[in-house]
């Protein structure tokens, strides 16, 4: 069975691709931002192997998370799943962290890089959750840790995606998704789909099943497949941009491919 690590996971799409996998057998860790929704997690997620804690707007939080995370098994995970965000609707959305970043460039680009920068490397698969809102991201960086941008930063989650697959993509699978517009806090009640499908294909993917699992290092996907992307996801250099910023704000160094 696999050990599956999964942030932002107290509901929507991360919880409900939990509960398959738990059911299946598998050990899951999930991640709440306090101790009153990890709470309610593990009643949602009872056969869950543990509900870790974290505020992901806190840079100093989420290397905790890191410890944690690192202290929770014997040994790496199979699949790490960077799903937490914030975005429209958020009521944070639009903060200033006590970090001076702002919270959807904390939550949805940062945090992603810390926890995979100080997490054991998983052993087969690392997946960024994006966003077909990456469309209207803008690759460029200005203004980029004050950045409010949602679709920004989706574009984000894609290009350490596509920096860390060219680190890491011969041993690991890394990969970004977009899960659809569905019917959760962050989609909306308006959103035409149900989270059935894409957590079912979280979950296949998490263990190395379907044909999502088989896609190459650096692709790009939706529950049906693979996708084009905004060209500014490839972007070598603003990737290598992006990394320096987020080591810079953070402090935290980009491990080296034999780490």
């Amino acid at each position: 069975m696999s050990r599956i690590f999964i942030s932002g996971s107290s509901d929507g799409i991360g919880q409900a691709a939990a509960k398959i996998l738990a059911d299946q057998g598998h050990s899951v860790v999930l991640h709440a931002r306090n101790a009153d929704r990890a709470a309610s997690t593990r009643k949602a997620v009872p056969k869950a192997a543990d509900v870790l804690i974290g505020d992901l707007s806190s840079i100093a939080e989420t290397k905790k998370l890191a410890e944690q995370a690192n202290a929770s098994g014997s040994g790496p995970f199979d699949a790490i799943i960077h799903n937490a965000g914030i975005g429209y609707g958020s009521t944070s959305s639009r903060e200033i962290t006590a970090d001076g970043i702002s919270a959807v460039f904390a939550v949805n680009t940062l945090a992603p890089y810390i926890l995979t920068c100080l997490m054991k490397k998983p052993e087969e698969r690392l997946l960024f959750m994006s966003s077909d809102s990456h469309y209207g991201g803008d690759e460029t960086l200005r203004n980029v840790t004050k950045s409010h941008s949602y679709s920004d930063s989706k574009l984000h989650d894609m290009m350490l995606a596509n920096a860390f697959s060219r680190r890491w993509g011969d041993h690991i699978q890394v990969v970004s998704m977009h899960p659809g517009w569905v019917r959760t806090k962050m989609g909306g009640m308006a959103a035409p789909g149900g989270m059935d499908k894409p957590a079912k294909a979280l979950a296949e993917w998490a263990v190395g099943k379907g044909k999502l699992a088989s896609l190459k290092s650096g692709t790009f996907f939706t529950p049906s497949g693979e996708e084009s992307a905004h060209p500014g996801a490839s972007n070598v250099s603003k990737q290598e941009e992006l990394l320096k910023i987020c080591e810079e704000v953070s402090g935290v160094s980009i491990p080296s491919s034999s780490d």
